[in-house]
């Protein structure tokens, strides 16, 4: 793929906001007493720095133009690139996967102490072989599946790579809501619902007992958290597979419901009567990911 214009969305690090821009007293102080808390902040600021001069040495040397933004400075779709990095870790990737739709998208771990990097393919010492290997076609994109959301009939723009997560806003009090799949209907009292991708069946949805799925599968899931079941009561639909043609609705029966789309950074209102459709996208995500990453994941959590 020839590769002449890149856009680099990075995060800010812990000790980039909390020390040098916001300059929180308590943060400095914690730090300056050596808190186990906050110790490792600062080691993952430093690694993220060098990768970030790492990175655009390397793009610089190839000749290739970049611009470098903060991952909040993002709004609307990015256009006019050939490729988007994205330096941070899984976080950063999923802000950044929002505002792309037909531009492949390259992660790269800037932290390997403090972050997973699970999308990440590149790291700092890796980053120059994978920039080479995309330019020379040695690697390819692979398709990510992503949810479409809409919310009392009208799409939410943010297409859901992970997760959306349905819940109470108050996170003591008790999901409610009505469930509907193939024109059955089934009303729930948990703690939330998840509706996750292959490429979020690692995350939190995993932790809560569901199937880890591979990453380039076409299929989704859901998973209902701690259902409250009554003796005698039994529920269909606490969990389960969904093909790509299949949709979830959910109608609120919360006065202050939200919905959470891949983490706590967006949200939206859940509010009594709303209903929420959810359906497999038709634009996946093209990602520079490899494709057995999800095989460590392989088995379930009982």
């Amino acid at each position: 793929m020839k590769v002449s214009r890149v856009l680099v969305i990075q995060k800010k690090s812990t000790y980039q906001l909390q020390a040098q821009e916001h300059k929180e007293a308590r943060f400095i102080k914690l730090l300056e007493e050596g808190a186990e808390v906050v110790t490792r902040v600062k080691l993952a600021h430093e690694e993220h720095m060098e990768t970030v001069e790492s990175l655009e040495r390397e793009l610089t040397a190839r000749g290739i133009q970049y611009k470098a933004v903060w991952r909040e400075q993002i709004q609307g779709v990015v256009t006019d690139y050939d490729l988007v990095i994205s330096v941070g870790g899984d976080g950063t990737f999923l802000d950044a996967s929002h505002a792309v739709q037909d531009l492949p998208i390259l992660g790269v771990n800037s932290s390997s102490s403090s972050s997973f990097g699970h999308f990440c393919m590149a790291r700092k010492d890796t980053f120059a072989q994978i920039l080479d290997d995309i330019q020379s076609d040695a690697v390819s994109t692979i398709d990510m599946l992503r949810l479409t959301l809409r919310l009392n009939g009208e799409v939410i723009h943010e297409p859901v790579l992970n997760e959306v997560l349905v819940a109470h806003d108050n996170p003591g009090a008790t999901t409610r809501y009505l469930l509907q799949i193939d024109g059955r209907k089934e009303e729930h009292r948990c703690s939330g619902i998840y509706i996750a991708t292959p490429a979020g069946s690692t995350g939190s949805v995993r932790s809560a007992g569901a199937r880890v799925l591979p990453i380039d599968d076409m299929q989704y899931e859901y998973w209902v958290r701690e259902a409250c079941i009554r003796p005698g009561e039994s529920l269909a639909f606490t969990k389960g597979l969904l093909p790509a043609g299949a949709s979830i609705v959910l109608t609120s029966q919360m006065r202050t419901g939200k919905l959470f789309i891949d983490g706590p950074h967006i949200s939206y209102p859940f509010a009594l009567g709303d209903t929420l459709e959810v359906t497999a996208g038709t634009n996946n995500l093209r990602a520079y990911v490899n494709p057995n990453v999800n095989d460590i994941f392989n088995s379930y959590i009982h």
